[in-house]
């Protein structure tokens, strides 16, 4: 039971960290689009949607020119 409830907060974690730190740090966002959406889109699509978003910011960011003043 012990094991069960372990996988389970391990699991929790992994979803949270993917919802609500990948989205604000470059390399930890792109291994989560690249590795972990895959098979967090099975459960649900949301879990990954932070973490698109952020991604087209930032590349709508870095294409964009920079502006003075």
């Amino acid at each position: 039971m012990r094991l069960i409830l372990l996988v389970a907060a391990l699991f929790g974690a992994f979803v949270l960290v993917g919802m609500l730190v990948a989205p604000h740090q470059p390399e930890l966002r792109a291994w989560y689009l690249q590795t972990a959406c895959p098979y967090l889109d099975q459960l649900s699509t949301d879990i990954c949607a932070a973490v698109r978003r952020e991604a087209g910011k930032a590349a709508i960011r870095s294409a964009a020119p920079g502006r003075i003043g």
